[in-house]
């Protein structure tokens, strides 16, 4: 099993713990030891002591992992046994089946590195093949740079929608009431693809201010990136009185043709560039203050399920 270097799950070690205040240490402490007392009553293993099971937790053969997965609200107690299952902990979420914030973005960012590949090995293709055609105009015609811009854009969206709805559960205690999920996703409906909208909701329901904290070029950058994208889709890339009418427009003047925008690979590598910069600032928002909210989420889960202390319940989870 690979080691564990994720956030959704986190090591119940005396760090861990250490993020409990107030009765909500108490709580946890019983919840966790009263775990440990069942899970070694089916190991037929001798228990240790309240206060030594609290000591060096992270050195001991039985141990516990805990996932608050923000993505889907699935919170559950995973005991580890190192002997059986080696070093290391879970990967993914066993309900919705993700895992990390930075393993998540690393993949997407990924997928585009593969696709613009792809794409380089057909352009010097076709230079070979049309050695007098301008890089720009072959990479027009066989769309390209085109579809580069709309997976980037897909990109931008996922980034900010999915780490909304996660900083959503969260920073409310850790409710995935299915009915305010969905108000809250035709709230925001596709907003997330909309820069300057999706930093309102962010500020509206977070008090984030991401245009305050992504710099100015790169802010512009995932603008133009959504830009683009729209006349790709609905004007068979070609600029309307609309897109005329944006900032972009102004900022690529140098690359506009009539009606036209010649893109190039220094200009895709600029916006990869930006979105990979937004994708990683983002990140640590959101863990952040994923952190400093998830052991009040987990108490608070515990703490109203009436059974946690129950043996069956407590048996059930462990097999």
């Amino acid at each position: 099993m690979k080691k564990n270097q994720n956030e959704i799950y986190a090591l119940v070690d005396e760090d861990f713990m250490s993020k409990f205040e107030g009765n909500h240490l108490q709580f946890m402490q019983d919840y966790y030891y009263n775990y440990y007392l069942k899970w070694c009553k089916n190991l037929n293993r001798k228990p240790l002591s309240k206060d030594l099971f609290f000591t060096n937790m992270r050195r001991r053969r039985l141990q516990f992992y805990q996932l608050c997965c923000p993505y889907c609200g699935t919170i559950v107690t995973a005991p580890h046994d190192k002997r059986i299952q080696g070093v290391g902990g879970y990967n993914y979420c066993i309900h919705c089946g993700k895992g990390s914030i930075i393993e998540n973005i690393a993949k997407n960012l990924s997928r585009f590195i593969n696709l613009r590949s792809i794409n380089k090995i057909g352009l010097d293709e076709l230079k070979k093949k049309y050695p007098d055609a301008e890089a720009w105009v072959l990479a027009y015609n066989s769309n390209c740079y085109h579809a580069e811009i709309i997976m980037l854009t897909t990109i931008i969206e996922v980034l900010f929608r999915d780490y909304f709805e996660a900083l959503m559960f969260i920073n409310n205690f850790g409710n995935s009431d299915k009915y305010i999920r969905k108000v809250v996703k035709k709230h925001t409906a596709n907003n997330f693809m909309r820069i300057e909208k999706a930093n309102v909701e962010y500020k509206r329901a977070f008090d984030i201010n991401l245009k305050e904290k992504i710099i100015e070029d790169d802010w512009n950058a995932l603008i133009d990136v959504v830009n683009l994208r729209n006349i790709i889709v609905h004007n068979n890339a070609r600029i309307d009185e609309q897109f005329r009418k944006t900032p972009t427009y102004q900022r690529l003047n140098s690359y506009i043709d009539s009606d036209i925008v010649k893109l190039d690979e220094d200009l895709i590598s600029h916006y990869f560039t930006s979105v990979t910069i937004a994708s990683a600032l983002l990140s640590k928002i959101f863990i952040d203050n994923y952190v400093t909210s998830r052991n009040v989420v987990i108490a608070n889960y515990y703490f109203n399920n009436n059974s946690v202390f129950d043996e069956d319940s407590v048996e059930d989870e462990i097999d």
